[in-house]
Order: C-alpha cells, then sequence, then structure tokens
C-alpha cells in the first residue's frame, strides 16, 4: 500500500461521522424535478440540495458556485487542464411508500447499510467525493491540473443542466462520473425518450401510473365512474382472472360515490434493467383488456399490450436485438395516463450500442402514428463506446487495482449517464461487481464501508489524474 494511500485512508477515516451526517441532511431533500422557479429551473428541492452541497464545499475551502440554478461547480487546483467529475444531485421519485421498509427521505443505518433515495444515486457517490478531494487538500496536496466537480440538477430527466454547461462553461479534457459501476463503465447503451398521446372517448374513465419513464411502474390506478358501479362483480371477476399469472397485486375499492378504483402495485425496477421489476401499468392494461364492459378502454388496452408485450424487450414490435458489446434492448412503459379524453403514455428505450438508434425509433414511430398516435417528445442520446486503450481508463483501472485490490474490469450498461456528456469521459463507481444497491427502486441503500471506500478510491483518481502526468 502506497504512501499517499495510506494518508487519504488516515483522513477519511477522521471524517467518516461528518461524511454519515452530511448525507443524512443531503437525503432529506425531495430533489425531484419540479416546475420552474425564478433562478431555479429545477424547483425549489433540486436547487436547495444544489446549495447545500456548494455550501459545504465552501466550508472545505473549495471554490464553489451555482450557476443560475442548472448546475454548480466546485473547483480546486492551478494549471491549464481540467480535469472534471460529474456528480448530480436531483432524484427520481422515491415511488410507491408502501414498498419502503424506511423512511424513503431520511437516511437510515440497518447493518451496516444506509438507507434513503439517493444513498446509491447519486448523493452518496457525490459526497465520497467531494471528502476523496477533501482528504487530498487536508493532507497538503496541490493538484498540478484543476479539478472540478461539476454537479448536475436533472439528470435523471432532460439533461438540461449538461446542456447549459456545455454552451456556457469550459469543457473538461478527461473526466469520470461516479454513476455506474467500478472498475470502468465504458459502453452506454443509446437511450430514447418518446411521449404519446391520442383522444378517445374514455367514458370518464381515469387511469394513472408510473412516475417517471426511466422507472418501471410500481403503482396504477384505474378508476371507474359511478355509472359503472353496476359492473362491480364483472370487474371483481376480471381481477380474479387477470390474478392467476399476474406479477403484480390488485386491490378494488369502491368510493363514497360509488366510483370503482382498481388499483395495481407492482415493483419498481430501472429502466435499463426492467427484468427485476412488474410493472404496474402493464397490470391494469391486461386488466383493461379483459372488461367488454367498457369497450373503448378495452380496444386501447388490447392495442397498447399488442405492440408492448409481456415482456421489456421490444419483442411485441419487432425492435429486439442485441450485441456482443452491450447485450440486449429494453424498452419501458415508465407512465401512462388517460383524463379528460386524452391517454398518454412515455417510453424509455435502451439501444445497443453498435446499433443506430434511428432504424429503431423509426419502427416505434411508425407503428404508433399507424394506431393514430401523436408524438408529443422524443429525445435522443447517442450510445457510449470509449476504447479502452484511452489513458483515463488505464489510469483509473490501475487507481482501482491498488485500492480494491481485485483485477478491474470494464463494463457496459442499459444507463445512461454523464459519462456521454463529453469526450474522454466513463463511469468510475460507484457501484462494485455484485453489489444490489435498489437503484431507482424502493430501499435504495449504500454499504456504509464503500461510502468511506470510494473517498479514498476517488482521492486517489484525482491526485494520479492531476499529476502533471496522468499514471
Amino acid at each position: 500500500m502506497c504512501e499517499t494511500m495510506i494518508e487519504i485512508r488516515a483522513q477519511i477515516s477522521m471524517m467518516q461521522e461528518e461524511l454519515l451526517e452530511n448525507l443524512k441532511k443531503l437525503v432529506v431533500f425531495d430533489s425531484v424535478e419540479s416546475p420552474a422557479l425564478p433562478g431555479k429551473p429545477f424547483g425549489e428541492n433540486v436547487h436547495a440540495a444544489l446549495e447545500f452541497v456548494l455550501a459545504l464545499a465552501r466550508s472545505m475551502g473549495f471554490r464553489a458556485e451555482n450557476l443560475e440554478g442548472y448546475v454548480g461547480v466546485v473547483d480546486w487546483g492551478e494549471g491549464e487542464e481540467l480535469i472534471g467529475v460529474l456528480c448530480h444531485v436531483d432524484i427520481v421519485p422515491v415511488g410507491n411508500l408502501s414498498s419502503w421498509n424506511t423512511p424513503p427521505l431520511a437516511l437510515t443505518e440497518i447493518d451496516g447499510y444506509v438507507y434513503g433515495r439517493g444513498t446509491a444515486d447519486d448523493k452518496g457517490p457525490l459526497l465520497s467525493v467531494l471528502y476523496g478531494m477533501y482528504a487530498l487538500k487536508k493532507l497538503g496536496y496541490i493538484p498540478k491540473k484543476r479539478i472540478r466537480i461539476i454537479i448536475g440538477t436533472n439528470e435523471e430527466t432532460n439533461w438540461g443542466c449538461m446542456r447549459y454547461y456545455k454552451e456556457h462553461c469550459e469543457i473538461p479534457s478527461e473526466s469520470f462520473s461516479p454513476d455506474g459501476m467500478f472498475t470502468v463503465v465504458n459502453r452506454e447503451k443509446g437511450v430514447c425518450g418518446m411521449v404519446y398521446s391520442k383522444q378517445i372517448v374514455s367514458d370518464g374513465i381515469i387511469i394513472k401510473g408510473g412516475t417517471a419513464r426511466n422507472v418501471v411502474a410500481d403503482n396504477c390506478s384505474l378508476i371507474l365512474p359511478p355509472r359503472f358501479a353496476m359492473q362491480k362483480s364483472a370487474l371483481q371477476t376480471a381481477i380474479e382472472a387477470v390474478s392467476e399469472n399476474a406479477t403484480c397485486a390488485y386491490t378494488l375499492d369502491t368510493t363514497s360515490n360509488n366510483a370503482l378504483t382498481v388499483t395495481c402495485i407492482g415493483k419498481s425496477a430501472p429502466a435499463h434493467t426492467p427484468q427485476p421489476g412488474a410493472n404496474a401499468i402493464i397490470g391494469i392494461l391486461k386488466l383493461a383488456a379483459d372488461c367488454s364492459f367498457m369497450p373503448t378502454m378495452q380496444k386501447e388496452a388490447s392495442a397498447l399490450l399488442r405492440q408492448i408485450g409481456d415482456t421489456p424487450d421490444g419483442t411485441a414490435m419487432g425492435i429486439d436485438c442485441s450485441d456482443e458489446e452491450s447485450g440486449p434492448l429494453t424498452m419501458n412503459l415508465g407512465v401512462l395516463s388517460l383524463h379528460d379524453e386524452t391517454l398518454t403514455f412515455e417510453l424509455d428505450i435502451r439501444i445497443p450500442v453498435t446499433i443506430p438508434l434511428a432504424e429503431k425509433i423509426e419502427t416505434v414511430h411508425a407503428t404508433f402514428l399507424t394506431e393514430g398516435y401523436t408524438q408529443e417528445y422524443c429525445e435522443e442520446k447517442e450510445p457510449l463506446f470509449v476504447p479502452d486503450s484511452l489513458p483515463l481508463i488505464q489510469s483509473l483501472c490501475r487507481v482501482y487495482e491498488m485500492v480494491h485490490g481485485e483485477k478491474a474490469q470494464l463494463w457496459s450498461i442499459g444507463g445512461g449517464t454523464y459519462a456521454r456528456a463529453f469526450d474522454n469521459c466513463v463511469c468510475f463507481g460507484a457501484c462494485y461487481p455484485g453489489e444490489s444497491l435498489n437503484i431507482h427502486m424502493a430501499n435504495e441503500r449504500a454499504l456504509v464501508e464503500n461510502l468511506f471506500k470510494n473517498a479514498m478510491m476517488y482521492g486517489m483518481a484525482l491526485k494520479e489524474l492531476t499529476l502533471p502526468s496522468s499514471i
């Protein structure tokens, strides 16, 4: 073990309680994107979380600036070259509260883990980076290149924060993001987010399911107005039939005005790895497709199911594909609503790195245009594929082997991270091989020991990347 690593470990050890205390304060912010306010383009809570981190950085003696609410920067060092670390303070919604074993917006420590939304993605890793850099500073190290922690504010949605940064700020020559897996993620699938809508005769029926298109929906409700009260027995029969082979659970309630409400409870999962989840929207569509007493909804639900299918791989639509470099395509129906005669849904599609996005997107678009839908939104993110010969990757791999003591690995993921924001940028942690952190799911957690190990890892990486020439 090298002397620098021993010294950084000692510094981190002295700051462990402080790191956890500040993570506790940061997890409290419900920093999901919300309507814009003056100077707060992604809402009050996101802005408050950003300000908390910037204030913490200033207390450590770093230069920290809020750039019109879009992004925060924490700067340290000197020299012409800029090294970037891309993190974010925004989170995905907590989802169905009944699926959480602890309060999602409070830090709870159980058996060596801390639970709470953002502990693993990306508030915990952000603080590990900050404290790793702080440990270097306390040791008297002076970087020969400038370090900039770039703190995004809507990574989980449409990356307006990163577009702002690229338009107004200096682009780092090399960067990493602690928002993937160790050792290095150098391949990320292409990402497409789509929103479609259609006017239908809804008969007063309301559907509301999902919270974000990049999360498998764990809750969906079907509300039938009072005039359907006489169909309660038929609806119960349909629920029993669809429940036989379902991965979701259904409940049926009658309101005080005789409206019928069916709630479907599924299981959340990230859209980039939807297989462990159970999509509650699909569950409601299957129920609706079995109910002949609401003919319009039955027709629309059946049509959507034909295109989306039971498995989140695009097979039903004929867009399924895979490659050796990054694995199979995934497709997630993340949000659906029916209200005021308008049926709207949101899709998240992850496309293997060697397959052109355009050919799959055109198929999806043509399919729903044929079904009478209008495309309201389409956002595309090209895949990331960084050669493993890049000096940055080689440097990070050597740091990982030094700190963790295991052979470095390169990974492909379906997630769309900040690594694709700049050239010469990859993911470096913060999840270790085999770790299950429930990212984007209920009971998100981080191993306390790894928060501290990661601080040491990032401190070592920042030193090596800011020497007169990287290792």
